[in-house]
């Protein structure tokens, strides 16, 4: 029996000690110091640096030459909590005509402007049925009701 109790004692440590471990999440391309210092300006090229980077997160549609955004947010989270920002980088490398990096700037991630999504819902056509209203709404659909003896019922 006193090997019962400590076995279970022993299995609850070991549940909330896991329990506690953080949730990490990362969104994005986040891009490492290492890979970052791979890329020099007026030597790589956008192959190279889709080799060295991976795909932009996002390209600039109204830039005179190319201009792609390396956007990447690491986000920690204890449990229940609310999920923190560890780390986040943004990055803009600008391209001359022949594809060559020209510029590659680190922006600063809280300059950048939090964008909330808007709640508001459009409207459809038709009328919204409850769970309830469907279900009763069927049950005359599939009756024999309107069929005769020969055949279909849509004579």
């Amino acid at each position: 029996m006193k090997n019962i109790i400590s076995s279970m004692i022993c299995v609850g440590l070991v549940v909330l000690t896991t329990a506690c471990t953080p949730n990490e999440n990362t969104r994005g391309n986040l891009i490492s110091d290492l890979r970052y210092s791979q890329a020099t300006p007026h030597e790589t090229t956008r192959y190279e640096l889709r080799q060295i980077w991976g795909p932009p997160t996002a390209v600039a549609p109204f830039s005179e030459g190319d201009t792609w955004y390396y956007i990447g947010q690491k986000t920690e989270a204890m449990g229940i909590f609310k999920k923190e920002i560890v780390d986040s980088k943004i990055v803009r490398v600008d391209f001359d005509a022949a594809g060559t990096v020209m510029h590659i700037t680190q922006l600063d991630p809280e300059t950048v402007a939090d964008i909330k999504p808007n709640k508001r819902k459009t409207p459809t056509a038709g009328k919204e049925f409850t769970i309830l209203q469907q279900l009763v709404g069927n049950l005359g659909k599939f009756n024999n009701a309107g069929r005769t003896a020969g055949g279909s019922g849509n004579n």
